[in-house]
């Protein structure tokens, strides 16, 4: 089920990267805001907090995405055609819109130990305000003021976990038992409902305040709609009556990394395809070039490259 769920991330990414700006945005970012929340999420969910050998998870969840990223960043660098950028690029994570999640995976892995430790603490609750609050610091006031944000601060936030926190944290707290209360399924999707309008109004009120980046993935009511959007993921993850059966999600899911790594060249691939059509099109050939790639290259280079 897992990998079911990756196979949803990876179709909300391509449709996020892919969604027209303005209405499309206010209306239809909702439905698919989840993506990078489920892909922290289930990374903290598979992660113990307990580890007799923290170098040896450090090695190995970074090395799997930092050659990767070198690689890719490289690629996106000079397909850019400006590659006196490529150191900053490699520092920054700048190549490409989407290369910002490996920063902000890596950082959660690095955090590890110490999240374990406050999830397990009589301080666990401030691990819940560290994202609402960073978002409300670097995203509303700035908003609001209509001022723009200093660009040091602008590439600090940019490449922060700050914003994500909430999703790997709950992650952590629901995977290793911490917190082991049952939801109902029920209540948990009214609840998803009823968050989706109140994204919905927010997003508008960023769009009418010139906002045209009103249907983010960090802002208040994102949050809460990813937020109850992983409840129902655990209850699902938890209760063996819930199974998805599907071969073509699952070898997505399998797939994910890959996607994600490649799909932006695809959307340049599109651009003469109407969306949500295009969305399609993305997935599909960028599954299509990482299944090709892991045959053609083998599993060593295939992992080095990140196809799966």
């Amino acid at each position: 089920m897992v990998q079911i769920f990756r196979a949803f991330a990876i179709i909300a990414v391509v449709m996020i990267h892919t969604t027209p700006s303005g209405n499309w945005q206010v209306f239809c970012r909702p439905f698919i805001n989840f993506s990078v929340a489920t892909f922290l999420f289930l990374s903290g969910y598979l992660t113990k907090v307990e580890n007799d050998n923290w170098s040896a998870f450090y090695k190995k969840r970074i090395i799997r995405v930092i050659i990767p990223y070198i690689i890719w960043t490289v690629l996106y660098t000079f397909a850019s055609k400006n590659p006196v950028k490529l150191p900053m690029n490699l520092l920054t994570a700048k190549s490409a819109c989407h290369m910002y999640y490996i920063f902000v995976y890596i950082q959660f892995v690095l955090l590890t130990p110490l999240l374990g430790k406050l999830a397990t603490s009589k301080y666990m609750l401030f691990g819940w305000f560290v994202a609402p609050v960073s978002v409300l610091v670097f995203k509303y006031y700035w908003l609001l003021t209509g001022q723009n944000l200093n660009p040091y601060i602008s590439l600090m936030w940019g490449d922060s976990c700050l914003g994500w926190f909430t999703f790997y944290y709950l992650g952590l707290v629901l995977g290793n038992n911490i917190i082991e209360k049952r939801y109902s399924l029920k209540i948990l999707l009214g609840l998803y409902a009823v968050s989706i309008l109140i994204q919905m109004a927010e997003g508008y009120w960023w769009l009418s305040l010139g906002e045209r980046n009103c249907g983010t993935q960090l802002k208040l009511s994102s949050i809460l709609t990813s937020s109850v959007f992983l409840l129902i993921v655990y209850t699902i993850l938890k209760d063996c009556r819930y199974n998805i059966k599907s071969n073509f999600l699952r070898i997505l899911g399998d797939y994910s990394f890959g996607i994600y790594l490649c799909h932006m060249v695809m959307i340049r691939l599109a651009h003469f395809v109407p969306y949500p059509i295009s969305s399609a099109f993305i997935i599909l050939t960028s599954l299509l070039f990482c299944y090709i790639g892991e045959r053609a290259c083998g599993n060593k280079l295939s992992r080095w490259l990140g196809l799966r």
